[in-house]
């Protein structure tokens, strides 16, 4: 899964940052001509001169750090405190902390929710797109939580959350400290697609089922 991750961050940092940063430089270019009268400098030079001495690219921009940055954070995560799959289109990883609190109710007049006295832990899933490395929004994720004999103990749909980084996610609760199998079930996007290509196009169309079986769970307090 590293080399996979290493793949998957490279595109990300590729289409989160090169594509503001190339219309960043088609605006920058238009406002030189606009200066100049347009058009190149006699001997096929730009009409700046050429020189790039004193410029920023875009991969130190502070700008677009959080993007990659964001990423790079939910990666650690997955790694020490869950793991991680690659099922059919979709690389998904899962994260398990103590339960947690969030903004709720209408974003007019949002109210804090604590987690309530029977809760135990806030599960994470996070479904990335295998080729590209980008988290997919608009899903429908149903959580089930399974004992080691296969007993479901809970199962809910998982919220869509804003935090260091975007996941669906909800609390859950344990009866005790222990291995569980988490299954997740995740339902296509509804969101439109562009490319005009079927192969390019017709993309995360399928429902697919994650399982991750010996799972330790604790149901201690941090």
């Amino acid at each position: 899964m590293t080399l996979t991750w290493k793949r998957s961050f490279g595109m990300i940092a590729l289409l989160s940052i090169g594509l503001p940063a190339a219309v960043g430089c088609v605006q920058e270019a238009s406002g030189q001509e606009e200066k100049t009268g347009g058009g190149s400098a006699p001997g096929g030079g730009s009409a700046s001169g050429g020189g790039s001495e004193g410029t920023t690219t875009a991969g130190e921009d502070p700008q677009f750090q959080g993007v990659v940055g964001s990423y790079a954070v939910a990666q650690e995560e997955i790694d020490e405190a869950g793991g991680e799959q690659e099922v059919g289109a979709y690389r998904v990883g899962y994260i398990v902390e103590p339960a947690e609190g969030w903004w709720d109710g209408d974003p007019t007049a949002l109210q804090w929710r604590g987690p309530s006295g029977e809760e135990t832990n806030h599960i994470e899933i996070l479904p990335f797109e295998a080729e590209t490395g980008l988290l997919v929004p608009g899903m429908r994720i149903d959580l089930t939580i399974l004992d080691e004999s296969g007993e479901e103990i809970e199962s809910k749909p998982l919220e869509f959350y804003r935090g260091e980084f975007y996941h669906y996610a909800n609390n859950f609760s344990f009866p005790g400290s222990g291995v569980y199998t988490l299954k997740a079930e995740l339902n296509p996007p509804g969101f439109r697609r562009h490319d005009a290509g079927e192969a390019e196009g017709k993309v995360l169309t399928e429902p697919i089922t994650v399982k991750f079986e010996n799972v330790e769970i604790s149901t201690e307090e941090e």
